[in-house]
Formats: C-alpha cells, structure tokens, sequence
C-alpha cells in the first residue's frame, strides 16, 4: 500500500476537562502503563509452558514493565465510556482524525502459530515523538555517502475480545516489506482483553517507554499527536460552558504567548480552530450525541473527497 490509497479516519479519547486542557497546553498525550490501568490483565499472557524439569518458557513480565499505550475509542456516543472515563458525564471526548492506509488484516504466517486470532489494524501516516515498535532504518547512496534514516511507523491496532488468555509467542513483533506493501505483525497479548470489555471499541497505539518520550512525575507522556485533535465535545454535565472553553482552546493552540498576553496568530480562519460542542441524550435510544460533531464530520468527509 502507498500513500495514494490514504484516507482518513476518526478516533476518540474520553478525559476529564482539567486533562483535555493539560493535553492542549503541554501538546501530548499521556502513555498508559499497563501496571497502572483499572484492567489488571493488559500485556499479561497466559501462563508460560512449564517443562518436566521445570523451566519456564520465558518470563514475560518485560512486556508490563518495558510497552505503553495510547487507548482510543472508535466512538464518543455510549454514555457508558463518559461515565468511566469523562468524570461521569462531567468531562470531555477529545476527537482526533487521522491519515491513514486502508484497514489491513494480520497474516498468520508472520507469527507462525494459526492458533492466533486474526486481527485488524492501520498504518497512520503520522509520525509521534516516543520509540516505536517498527523503527525501520533505511540507507540511501549519494554519491558513495550512505545514510541512514530511521521511520518511526505508527500502527493503530483494532483491539481482540476474547473469553480465554493467549499465551505468549516468542516473536513480539515483525515488518515486511513486498514491493510497495508492507505488513506489520504483533503478538496478540498485545492487543486482547476480555469479552467484558467489548463495549470500549478500543484501538491502541502500542510505544515502549524509554526515551525519547518524556517523563514527569513518575509518568510518561508522548507528543506528535495533538496535530490531529479537531474537536472537544463537552459531557451533558460538563460545568464549564462552549463559549468559555472555545475561548481557552484558542489561546492554548492558535496563539503566541509574549509575557502575560497572548496574541493569535496571522492568518487564522475558523477551520484552523478546535471545535467545541456539547453532547446530548438522542431522543430514542440509550447514547449521547452532538449535532455539531456530526456536522462537522460529514464537512470533513466531503472536504478530503
């Protein structure tokens, strides 16, 4: 696949408003640790084979201790994901649209175990800050200097729900390159959780946490992204009102801080804006909706046409 086949597709991530802001401010993202998240199962295969004389295969705790995440969510209408993840209702969905290749299925001869589930993913056209699990370095030949220049590829990985743990295969992750496709492989512990938590439609970027990602207070943050972030949506309990929030956003991401002022930048027209709306119950089934959103979608969609 090559970039002509680009499109684009939306993601989301629920927040409190006080993290939206942080977010905006600081332009990153937060990297969840999987020692740290509210399911004690992420990146922890099944038990390793133990063998008569009582080895195990291999410890797998360095999966835990060495990867991150960034969790999105195909969508902001359940009102369930607000209530866990946006302060109950009082928090935020902060919306990202990214360039993309064609959604792309795992082939089982990468990982040589056709017990493994298929499973589904993109390659963004987006390069973040931290380390990736598919640096690919390349060299070039000008006239007999050879360079070398490292892509960091991001992949964002569809989430598998299943009722039983995987076990861990050897091979965490591979890349090949056929001609103009490429096909990138991870192991599935990875990207698996319960069946339980299926309501998420969760896809993740998977980043291992050392440098040069960047780390405060005992967390770890990565940049790149907020590039791609094109609106809020406030929760229906949301106490900050869509003028004021506006108003902040504006100066935290269109304008150039001189002191104490902040002055906006040259230039600007109301497409270079984040877009803030509210949610609100739809008149007939059990989700939240914002008209504005969908408005803005369907511009977006018919701008890239």
């Amino acid at each position: 696949m090559t970039e002509e086949n680009k499109e684009f597709i939306n993601a989301y991530i629920f927040m409190t408003y006080e993290n939206m802001i942080k977010t905006l401010e600081n332009r990153r993202l937060k990297l969840l640790d999987p020692e740290k998240c509210n399911d004690p199962f992420e990146l922890t295969p099944a038990s390793p084979t133990i063998s008569e004389d009582g080895d195990t295969s291999f410890d797998s705790n360095y999966l835990r201790k060495e990867n991150g995440f960034l969790s999105f969510t195909k969508t902001y209408n359940p009102p369930s994901m607000w209530a866990h993840y946006a302060d109950n209702h009082k928090g935020c969905c902060v919306h990202f649209r990214f360039p993309a290749l064609p959604e792309q299925n795992s082939c089982e001869r990468n990982l040589g175990v056709p017990e493994f589930p298929i499973y589904t993913y993109r390659k963004l056209l987006v390069e973040h800050e931290g380390k990736s699990l598919f640096p690919i370095t390349q060299e070039t030949i000008n006239h007999t200097i050879i360079t070398q220049e490292t892509t960091n590829h991001t992949i964002l990985w569809d989430v598998l729900y299943l009722e039983k743990r995987l076990g861990l295969n050897e091979i965490s992750s591979v890349y090949n390159k056929f001609g103009n496709q490429e096909e990138f492989a991870i192991d599935p512990v990875f990207i698996t959780k319960d069946k339980s938590w299926e309501y998420e439609q969760e896809q993740r970027i998977i980043i291992p946490k050392p440098f040069p990602t960047e780390a405060e207070n005992n967390l770890i943050f990565v940049g790149g992204f907020n590039e791609y972030i094109k609106s809020v949506m406030l929760g229906m309990h949301c106490p900050h009102s869509e003028e004021a929030t506006q108003s902040i956003i504006n100066a935290l991401t269109l304008g150039e801080k001189n002191g104490s002022n902040i002055t906006y930048k040259d230039r600007l027209t109301y497409d270079d804006q984040i877009n803030v709306s509210r949610v609100k119950p739809t008149s007939n089934t059990f989700e939240v909706i914002s008209d504005e959103h969908e408005e803005l979608l369907k511009l977006f969609k018919k701008n890239e046409k």
